[in-house]
C-alpha cells in the first residue's frame, strides 16, 4: 500500500513538472508576455480620423454607419496584418508595438508616417472656361499593317484584295491593298470628307487636309452641344474660327479610378482641380485602436 502511494506521488509530481515546462514553452512562444512584436500577425480595430474629427475610415461598422461612410459592400471586421511587414503605413505598423490584446490606444501619425507630403506634381489645374482647337493633326497614317490574325479577329475572314472595311464603331473605310502573313490597307478618305470618329469623340470630323502620318481635321461643334469626355460634363458656349470654348459644368467632389492612379476632383468658382496625390496627402492622422489578437510567428 505505501509502495502505491509513493508511486501516486511520483505520477503527480511528474504531471505537474511537465505542465511546468508546457507553460515555460508557451510563455516562450507568447514572448514579452504577449506583447506585440515585429513578425506578430495582429488583428486590430481601429477609427482613422483627420485632426478635425471627422472619420474617414473604421472597421466598426456602427461607427461607419453613425459617420455617414458606411460601405454595404465592405465586411467590417478587425484589420489583420503582420507587424513589419511594411504592408500599412509606417507610423500604423509601427504604432501597434508592445501593446497587449485588450489594450486600447491613440496615435498620432505624421505625414511623413502616413501618406506622404503633397506632391505638386501631381496636381493638375484646368480653368472652368476653356477652350479646345477648331482644328487640329491627328495621327492616322495613310497606310496601315496589321497581322492577318489580328485582322480577322477586327474585321472577320472571307476578305480579298480590294475589299472595304470599316473601322469598328466609326464611319471611316479602309481598302485591302494586299494579304499574305500580314494585312496592308489604306485609307479611303480624302479632303473634304466628314466621318463619325467613334464613341469617345463628341463629333463629327471634316478633314481639311492630309499627309502620309496625320489627318487634319475641324470638329463640328455647334453651341450649346454638351460633351461627356470627363466624369463632368461640359458645353459649347462659343466656336470661333480657331477654338471651340466650353464651360465645365460642375459636379460633387469626387474620386476617379484611372490607370495612372486616383484622381480627387474638386470645383471651385474659376477651376478643377485634378489631384493624383492620396486624399490623406498631407494630413496628420489620428487612429484609435484596441488589439484584438495577437498571433505569434510559431504560434499553431
Amino acid at each position: 500500500m505505501e509502495r502505491d502511494d509513493n508511486s501516486t506521488k511520483y505520477i503527480i509530481a511528474f504531471i505537474i513538472l511537465a505542465a511546468m515546462v508546457v507553460a515555460m514553452i508557451y510563455l516562450g512562444n507568447t514572448g514579452n508576455s504577449g506583447k506585440v512584436e515585429v513578425g506578430d500577425t495582429v488583428f486590430v480595430n481601429y477609427v482613422g480620423k483627420e485632426l478635425n474629427g471627422e472619420i474617414f475610415d473604421t472597421s466598426l461598422e456602427d461607427v461607419a454607419i453613425g459617420a455617414g461612410i458606411q460601405q454595404p459592400d465592405r465586411p467590417y471586421q478587425p484589420l489583420q496584418f503582420l507587424v513589419g511587414a511594411g504592408r500599412l503605413i509606417e507610423g500604423f505598423d509601427s504604432g501597434v508595438l508592445g501593446m497587449k490584446v485588450g489594450e486600447k490606444k491613440t496615435i498620432n501619425i505624421p505625414p511623413e508616417e502616413g501618406y506622404g507630403d503633397i506632391d505638386s506634381s501631381k496636381i493638375q489645374v484646368i480653368p472652368l472656361i476653356d477652350e479646345i482647337p477648331l482644328i487640329q493633326d491627328i495621327p492616322f497614317p495613310e497606310t496601315i499593317e496589321l497581322e492577318l490574325f489580328k485582322f480577322n479577329q477586327t474585321f472577320g475572314t472571307g476578305y480579298i484584295v480590294g475589299d472595304s472595311v470599316q473601322l469598328p464603331d466609326t464611319t471611316i473605310d479602309l481598302t485591302i491593298k494586299e494579304i499574305g502573313e500580314t494585312v496592308n490597307l489604306s485609307r479611303d478618305l480624302k479632303v473634304g470628307d466628314t466621318y463619325d470618329p467613334g464613341e469617345g469623340s463628341p463629333w463629327n470630323e471634316t478633314v481639311t487636309a492630309m499627309n502620309e502620318t496625320h489627318l487634319t481635321v475641324k470638329h463640328n461643334a455647334q453651341v450649346g452641344d454638351v460633351l461627356q469626355l470627363a466624369p463632368w460634363n461640359s458645353t459649347v458656349i462659343d466656336v470661333d474660327e480657331t477654338n471651340i470654348t466650353v464651360r465645365h459644368n460642375p459636379i460633387p467632389d469626387t474620386t476617379v479610378d484611372t490607370y495612372s492612379g486616383s484622381f480627387n476632383i474638386h470645383f471651385n468658382e474659376t477651376a478643377i482641380t485634378l489631384d493624383n496625390n492620396h486624399f490623406l496627402a498631407g494630413k496628420t492622422l489620428v487612429f484609435d485602436i484596441e488589439i484584438v489578437d495577437i498571433v505569434k510567428p510559431n504560434n499553431n
